[in-house]
């Protein structure tokens, strides 16, 4: 096996057919073709890949059977120990000595130990009966399932369905499972509106599906006019003052280095370009350090941007995916927001969604990112931007898009047209400083110099469900069986789908971003690149682990949401106002593990 520092060569490169071959072939099948569909690097630490492959099984189906697509998975480590590895079964492990490469068949993941259970429409019927979960009226009725998003050895998330009811299924690592479950129920008492938990078991959380339609379909269909950015702001200081004490999630911008990593990794020629972007966004943060308390002082979602958000009838109605909520500031949420908003009304110049469309998009980053600014300071908005940007160019090589390598040189240029938005705020609230009041210029990007109240709290609905656990059944696939896979998505073509304000500092010294004063004139919005695409599941023969090798379960790829340690930093007082963080307990988000958080928004999700 071709030595490499992590292991990416290897799983990347052709090296991977051989890897394959051998797994396949142990397991009594016959590999015909494969493709890399999903890539997970961690330089100098791990890679995991998942593989589209066709494969026969001339024991099982016959000789004259035909090849049909099964999904592999295949993680490297070369001096990473591997994490939460719970099921090592029916898994293979080849080694030189160096490098250790454990490849599986989908849907028997060695890290998710219940994706098994409820990716076979038959099977999933008997795990949610056993969960005291009913579907439809009729419990003979087919069960479909879709696969919404799989990414290899972190988690997985399905939709059940029978008849007119629905729920969704997150399948996760055991142990992250019941904090979860403990998350939900706490936002929940406190009206916040995420989905009730109806069951779970150790690793499956069964959820309730929202009302409404994600913001990201309504932005692109209504603009502006899909919510107010009071509601937004609003939905975030509705998160409650005790989950402060759950553990820190570093913010976006303090891995830049990370992502930055990545990205020059997979395009060296990038590298001058990303060396730059994150010099100027560390330099910019440590000037803003200078004139104000850039400690956590908020109770924040993590992943906040258009996905997560459900909207109906103009109001938000709905809150996904909160398993990184916790102590940090609000410019980050909201970055994180602004971030996606522009990579996806960059997709405009690609020619994925239309010219109207992208007018949308853009009017909805104008209008929000004002009353944004009047909550945040301006230059840290935009910085912060930049960082999530950074973070999403990432995408398209993980997801192996097509033209993927052009689609992160135009990710790469809106987290740079961010960072010229943030010279822009900055170079205004220094000339704004230094004229006298009545000579003032109005501000083209608002000033946080004297941020505004809390946003008016709207009452949203929902009570906690009472969660039941009872241990699933392990039903073993029969042979005719065939998991839910997620159909692979054709390239989309252009469419015919609040708290007190942060605590500031008198300013010690005036340092404009970077050294250098740019132009007081608003930037334009930030142009963007496609957003990665989620993996997609299929059907995935499991191979034996290590020398022992099991004959391949048959069956179709299986379809497609612990607690913390707390901390001990005081309670806040409210919501919106907290007690900030000392700075030496911050971590490091370059070493959170397998576990963080990226984006796994698709266009092809969005459009219908």
């Amino acid at each position: 096996m071709s030595r490499t520092q992590d292991g990416s060569e290897l799983l990347t490169g052709s090296g991977a057919g051989g890897l394959l071959r051998s797994a396949v072939g142990n397991s009594g099948g016959v590999l015909h073709s494969w493709q890399l569909d999903h890539v997970d690097h961690r330089p100098g630490r791990s890679t995991k890949a998942l593989y589209r492959t066709m494969v026969s099984w001339p024991e099982l189906d016959g000789p004259q059977a035909p090849a049909r697509e099964e999904l592999f998975g295949a993680s490297a480590h070369i001096g990473e120990r591997e994490k939460n590895l719970y099921v090592a079964e029916q898994t293979l492990v080849m080694t030189d000595g160096d490098i250790n490469v454990r490849v599986w068949r989908y849907p028997h993941d060695p890290w998710l130990p219940m994706l098994p259970q409820v990716c076979y429409p038959d099977v999933v019927g008997r795990t949610l009966a056993d969960l005291g979960v009913p579907l439809g009226q009729d419990p003979s009725a087919s069960i479909a399932i879709d696969v919404v998003s799989y990414r290899p050895g972190r988690r997985a998330v399905l939709r059940a369905s029978q008849g007119d009811r629905a729920v969704y299924l997150k399948v996760m690592q055991p142990h992250r499972s019941g904090e979860i479950v403990d998350r939900h129920e706490r936002l929940l008492a406190a009206g916040v509106p995420v989905p009730a938990v109806i069951a779970h078991h150790d690793g499956l959380v069964v959820l309730e599906e929202l009302p409404g339609r994600p913001l990201a379909r309504a932005v692109i269909d209504e603009g502006v006019e899909a919510c107010s950015a009071e509601d937004l702001v609003a939905l975030l200081d509705r998160l409650p003052a005790s989950l402060y004490t759950l553990s820190l999630r570093p913010p976006w911008t303090d891995s830049v280095e990370f992502y930055a990593g990545i990205v020059s990794s997979s395009v060296p020629s990038l590298g001058p370009r990303l060396d730059a972007l994150v010099r100027t966004i560390r330099d910019g943060l440590s000037a803003l350090e200078q004139r104000m308390d850039m400690r956590p002082h908020d109770v924040v979602h993590g992943d906040f941007y258009e996905a997560q958000v459900f909207v109906e009838h103009g109001r938000v109605v709905g809150l996904l995916d909160i398993d990184t909520v916790g102590p940090g500031r609000r410019a980050d949420d909201l970055a994180c927001l602004l971030a996606h908003l522009s990579v996806l009304a960059d997709y405009g110049n690609a020619g994925r969604i239309d010219r109207a469309m992208q007018e949308r998009v853009e009017e909805a980053i104008r209008t929000w990112q004002r009353t944004f600014a009047d909550r945040v300071d301006p230059t840290e908005l935009a910085l912060r931007s930049a960082g999530v940007v950074l973070s999403l160019a990432t995408g398209p090589h993980r997801q192996q898009e097509a033209a993927w390598e052009a689609a992160t040189e135009a990710i790469v240029r809106v987290a740079e047209a961010w960072v010229s938005r943030a010279r822009a705020a900055e170079s205004h609230r220094l000339a704004a400083q230094e004229a006298p009041p009545s000579a003032a210029a109005p501000s083209p990007l608002p000033s946080s110099s004297a941020p505004s109240g809390p946003a008016p709290q709207r009452p949203v609905d929902g009570s906690p469900a009472q969660p039941r656990s009872v241990a699933p059944s392990r039903p073993t696939p029969r042979p005719e069986q065939q998991p839910v896979a997620p159909a692979r998505a054709a390239p989309p073509a252009a469419p015919q789908h609040e708290a007190p304000a942060q605590q500031q500092v008198p300013p010690t010294q005036q340092v404009p971003l970077d050294g250098a004063a740019a132009a007081p004139h608003q930037a334009p919005v930030p142009q963007q690149a496609p957003a990665p695409q989620q993996a997609q599941a299929a059907q995935h023969p499991s191979a034996p682990q290590q020398a022992t090798h099991a004959a391949p379960a048959t069956g179709s790829a299986p379809a497609t949401h612990a607690a913390p340690a707390p901390r001990s930093a005081s309670p806040p007082e409210s919501p919106g106002s907290t007690q900030p963080l000392p700075v030496a307990e911050l971590p490091d988000r370059s070493d959170s593990g397998d576990d963080s958080p990226t984006q796994e928004r698709r266009i092809d999700s969005i459009l219908p």
